[in-house]
């Protein structure tokens, strides 16, 4: 299909309709049926200490138009791909060298050597700073979903989107923007390391998930996935320590010194860490790490020892919510959203 008849459907109906706008059709189509929202009675400004009954209306009509301008957004960039800009020295893109500017496709790579470095536009919603020695592939670019995958090298990612609308893939782990800056390298065995400077990312895989802020880091591996977090500025030999309870066998003789160094070492600001390895190890490591926290940072009235040793979702986020970290009320909002 060419261009133009591939464009005719946004004009006049006819062609191939793209799957993304039939979509958008939809969900704003819901409006037509809706009172006319220009008729509003005066008399739902006037009761005194409520918000006005119109307003929620509104909101959702304007949530609607931002939607519908990011979706028609995202479509046209999802066919001409993303910018890349040559920063230093020749990066290849989809197979040619790269000595300005270009645009990396749905399903094309971006590889820099040891001399080159690229930036690549995140369609309206943010940039990729790309290191030298890095592959870099775009795997997706619509609605609420822009995808990179990073087999190996080093990014530095800046995005000013809602959270969730930006992610990247790793050997082990996926990186899942949650409005934020950070930096995210991959070495040749897949593991990675992911640095966040600013705001919050999610690192997942296969319902396993730690959450890094701004000031901390977080390690990922093969066959496990992400690790636990810890700030940057942890006590030291906090690295290690986590590793072997992270990575390490479960009947590895270290365990039991790496959780004595976490926990008598731990600050108050480490119940970032703490809070993670409630969830991981055998029921006497999580036991213990309870007892810390309980310390360093009370659990809220109602959270109590058996529902967080055996798991309990709903008290564990409560126990997170009353941490005081910044920016953790915005995210779980999102994910309850989206």
């Amino acid at each position: 299909m060419s261009e133009h008849e591939d464009d005719a459907y946004l004009w006049d109906g006819s062609g191939k309709p793209d799957p993304e706008i039939v979509r958008l059709e939809q969900v704003l189509g819901r409006l037509r049926h809706q009172e006319d929202s220009r008729k509003v009675p005066h008399d739902k400004f006037r009761t005194e200490g409520s918000a006005p009954k119109v307003l929620p209306a509104l909101a959702a009509a304007a949530v609607l138009v931002l939607l519908a301008g990011a979706a028609w957004l995202s479509y046209g960039v999802r066919r001409v791909g993303w910018a890349v800009q040559a920063v230093a020295g020749l990066p290849v893109l989809d197979g040619a060298s790269l000595a300005a500017n270009g645009r990396l496709g749905i399903g094309k790579w971006l590889i820099t050597d040891a001399a080159s470095r690229a930036r690549v536009s995140v369609g309206q919603i943010g940039r990729v700073d790309v290191d030298p020695n890095t592959q870099l592939q775009l795997l997706e670019s619509r609605g609420r979903e822009h995808r990179l995958a990073l087999a190996r090298g080093t990014i530095h990612a800046r995005i000013w989107a809602p959270p969730k609308f930006f992610y990247v893939n790793t050997p082990s782990a996926v990186a899942v923007d949650l409005g934020c800056a950070y930096s995210l390298q991959v070495d040749d065995s897949g593991a990675g390391l992911l640095r966040v400077t600013d705001g919050w990312v999610a690192f997942e895989t296969d319902g396993r998930e730690s959450l890094i802020p701004a000031g901390a880091v977080c390690v990922t591996r093969p066959g496990v996935g992400p690790g636990t977090p810890r700030y940057e500025d942890a006590p030291s030999g906090y690295a290690g320590a986590l590793a072997t309870l992270d990575f390490g066998a479960a009947d590895d003789p270290g365990r039991a010194a790496a959780l004595d160094l976490l926990l008598s070492q731990a600050r108050r600001r480490d119940a970032l860490t703490l809070w993670h390895l409630l969830g991981r190890g055998a029921l006497d490591e999580r036991a213990r790490v309870y007892d810390r926290m309980i310390v360093l940072a009370p659990p809220p009235t109602g959270v109590t020892r058996e529902a967080v040793l055996r798991g309990d979702s709903a008290a564990t986020a409560r126990w997170w919510n009353s941490l005081g970290l910044d920016g953790t009320q915005g995210w779980r909002l999102w994910k309850k959203k989206w």
